[in-house]
């Protein structure tokens, strides 16, 4: 459960990157500020879960509710951009995020079965 919380508090670095880091990137970049915005948001999600499913050989199948919790904050602040009109943005802050997450809990089952093996 602790776990679960400490993702929940650290989804809230998206929104944190998305509007501090990605507006003036978008502004002085245009596109590719778009796009780096959200590869940097994918790259803090991969790391975020990869440590808390680290050791874990399942964590895949068993740290969903990490994931769960980390992925709540983008989750929500897609839906409040889609209610306003601006769907496409909140909806690539969550498909990045979680595709961040899921990258990251897939490395950290890899790093703890090789791990396991090596023993």
């Amino acid at each position: 459960m602790k776990k679960v919380f400490i993702g929940f508090l650290v989804g809230f670095l998206s929104p944190l990157i998305f509007f501090v880091v990605g507006e003036p990137l978008l502004i002085h970049l245009a596109l590719p500020g778009y796009y780096g915005t959200f590869l940097l948001i994918g790259v803090c999600f991969l790391i975020c879960q990869f440590r808390l499913s680290r050791g874990r050989a399942n964590a895949i199948w068993k740290d969903w509710p990490i994931m769960l919790g980390l992925n709540t904050v983008p989750l929500i602040t897609a839906v409040i951009m889609a209610i306003g009109d601006d769907l496409a943005p909140g909806l690539g802050l969550f498909l990045t995020g979680f595709g961040g997450t899921l990258v990251g809990a897939v490395v950290a089952s890899q790093a703890a079965r090789k791990r396991e093996k090596a023993r």
